[in-house]
């Protein structure tokens, strides 16, 4: 019985350990072919595990709002962010990873803030 109880625990853990490392694939967004767009910044998350940034952007399709996902809040320091370098209502530029589907919004690759400071990513 003991031995069951080992074996099924194992398979239990190996179980819950997938989606664990499906979170954090980028496979979803296409580094190869990175898109800049301006748009205006509705809100942002610097926080763990991902930064999100909410922006409102007109293109061709119209007026959407997008959300872009980015690195730990730990590498956005470290890539020259600055704690209130971006507020609500700002206009930026961003460079991003875009959806793989199409989708609005991507994987923030780089950005240059209103008053002009940049902040990039190296590529995963």
């Amino acid at each position: 019985m003991n031995r069951s109880f080992l074996v099924l625990a194992g398979v239990a853990a190996i179980a819950a350990a997938g989606p664990a490392v499906a979170h954090h694939s980028a496979a979803m967004f296409d580094f190869r072919h990175p898109v800049t767009v301006k748009g205006t910044v509705k809100a942002i998350q610097v926080i763990n595990p991902h930064t999100h940034m909410q922006m409102t952007i007109t293109d061709k399709k119209g007026t959407r709002e997008w959300d872009f996902e980015g690195h730990s809040a730990s590498n956005f320091y470290r890539a020259g962010y600055n704690r209130g370098a971006v507020n609500a209502g700002d206009v930026i530029s961003i460079t991003y990873a875009p959806m793989r589907d199409g989708g609005d919004g991507g994987y923030i690759v780089a950005f240059t803030t209103a008053k002009g400071d940049k902040v990039g990513f190296p590529p995963p």
